[in-house]
C-alpha cells in the first residue's frame, strides 16, 4: 500500500479515481490519536509543522508502517490537502462498547473512516458479542455518526473501515435511510466481519469488502460470502495486517478464493455459532469477560505485563466459578468439536474396483447360479 501511495503520490483523484487501496489507506487514519492535537481540524499537510506525527500513530498496531502512511500523506499532492475533523472516541465499559470515528473531506466529498478493534478487552468484548446480537452498540453509533455527518457535510460519501471498522462501515450503509443510501459512492471493508446478514442486492455492488487468503475474522458472520480475495505475503493471522496485501497497479493483487484453513475456520465457526442458543453464547462469553477482568488489566498488553499474578487470578476464577457458566462452556466446546469434525476435509479414497462389485462379476455370479440350478 505504501508503494501505491508513493507511486501515485502526484496524481489528483480527478486523474486516479479514488479506488479500493485509497479506501483502505484512509481507513488507517481512523486508528491515529487525532485527539491529544490542540485543534479539532485541519488538512493533511498542516499536521508537518503542527504535531508530533509519531505521537499520533504510537499507540496503532503497526506504528511504523502507519508513521511512514502519515509522512507521505502530508507530503503528498494527492493527499495532502485532505480535511480531518469530526474525530469522537466513546468508550463505555459498562455497555461493552468502543467506538471511535473521523471524517475526511476530500475534493470530491467525504469519507467517513471507523476504527477498528484495538487491544482493550471491552473492544473485544464487543466484537464477540456480534456472536448472539442483532446489532452492536459501536454499530447503532456508526449509523448516527452518519446521519449526524450528512447533515452537517453535503455528499457523496465514502465509507471505510479495517477490521470491526469495516463491519461499522457495512452496517451503517446498509441500514441508513434509502435517500442516504443514495448519496454512498463505495465502501470499503478491509477484512471487518459481517454484519450477520446478507448485504440487500441492490447495495451489495458498492461494498468492496477485501479479505486475505488466509482470513480468519473477516470471514466471520457473513452468510453470503460477498468478498474478494487479496494476496498477502504474511501468514496466518497476521494477514490481518492490510500492509501486507499485495498491489497490482491500482488495486489490490486478487487471487480467487480462500485457502483451505480459512474456509475449515469460516465452515466450522458458521455451524458452530448456529448449533448454540444465544442465550448459551452470552453466558459464555461473559464467563471469560469476568475471568479476565478479575485482574486489574484492562489490555492484553497489561495482561501480559504481570501474567504471573493476572494467572493465578484467572485460574483462581476457573476453580470457583459459577456451576452454570462451566456448564455451558463444556456445551460450547462439545459443540466446536461436532463442528470441527463435520468440517475436517475427509480423506480422498481411490475407486477401486473390486471383484465382488464389478459387473462382470455379477455376469458371472448369475451364469454359475443358471449352471447349478
Amino acid at each position: 500500500m505504501l508503494d501505491y501511495a508513493r507511486s501515485y503520490a502526484q496524481e489528483p483523484f480527478s486523474a486516479v479515481p479514488l479506488g479500493p487501496i485509497d479506501g483502505v489507506l484512509l481507513a488507517q487514519l481512523a486508528y491515529f490519536d487525532f485527539a491529544q492535537l490542540p485543534v479539532t481540524s485541519g488538512t493533511l499537510h498542516a499536521l508537518r509543522k503542527s504535531a508530533d506525527l509519531k505521537a499520533l500513530t504510537v499507540h496503532t498496531w503497526r506504528p511504523a508502517e502507519n508513521l511512514a502512511l502519515l509522512k507521505l500523506m502530508t507530503r503528498a499532492p494527492r493527499y495532502q490537502t485532505i480535511a480531518w475533523h469530526d474525530q469522537v472516541s466513546q468508550l463505555d465499559v459498562e455497555a461493552q462498547k468502543q467506538f471511535s470515528a473521523l471524517t475526511l473531506t476530500l475534493p470530491h466529498g467525504q469519507f467517513i473512516a471507523f476504527r477498528g478493534t484495538r487491544a482493550d478487552f471491552v473492544d473485544w468484548k464487543e466484537d464477540f458479542n456480534m456472536a448472539y446480537m442483532q446489532a452492536i452498540p459501536s454499530q447503532k453509533s456508526a449509523l448516527a455518526y452518519f446521519q449526524r455527518i450528512a447533515a452537517t457535510y453535503p455528499g457523496p460519501y465514502f465509507l471505510g473501515g479495517h477490521s470491526k471498522g469495516g463491519t461499522l462501515a457495512t452496517y451503517a450503509f446498509a441500514e441508513a435511510p434509502g435517500a442516504l443510501q443514495d448519496q454512498v459512492q463505495a465502501v470499503f471493508n478491509a477484512d471487518g466481519p459481517g454484519i450477520g446478514k446478507p448485504v440487500p442486492t441492490v447495495l451489495a455492488p458498492r461494498v468492496h469488502k477485501l479479505v486475505p487468503q488466509t482470513s480468519l475474522i473477516g470471514t466471520l458472520f457473513d452468510p453470503d460470502s460477498g468478498f474478494s480475495v487479496v494476496q498477502s505475503r504474511a501468514h496466518g493471522f497476521r494477514q490481518h495486517d492490510p500492509f501486507s496485501w499485495e498491489v497490482a497497479g491500482e488495486d489490490f493483487a486478487s487471487l480467487p478464493k480462500t485457502d483451505l484453513l480459512s474456509q475449515l475456520a469460516q465452515d466450522t465457526i458458521a455451524n458452530w455459532t448456529a448449533s448454540l442458543s444465544d442465550e448459551t453464547k452470552q453466558a459464555c462469553l461473559d464467563a471469560a469477560y469476568a475471568l479476565v477482568t478479575r485482574t486489574d488489566a484492562t489490555s492484553f498488553a497489561e495482561l501480559k505485563r504481570n501474567w504471573p499474578q493476572n494467572a493465578k487470578i484467572i485460574f483462581s476464577g476457573l476453580r470457583h466459578g459459577d456451576p452454570m457458566a462451566h456448564q455451558q462452556w463444556q456445551l460450547a466446546i462439545g459443540q466446536l468439536i461436532i463442528a470441527l469434525r463435520a468440517n475436517l476435509p475427509k480423506p480422498h479414497l481411490p475407486a477401486v474396483d473390486w471383484p465382488w462389485t464389478s459387473a462382470d462379476s455379477d455376469t458371472s455370479k448369475e451364469d454359475t447360479q443358471d449352471d447349478h440350478h
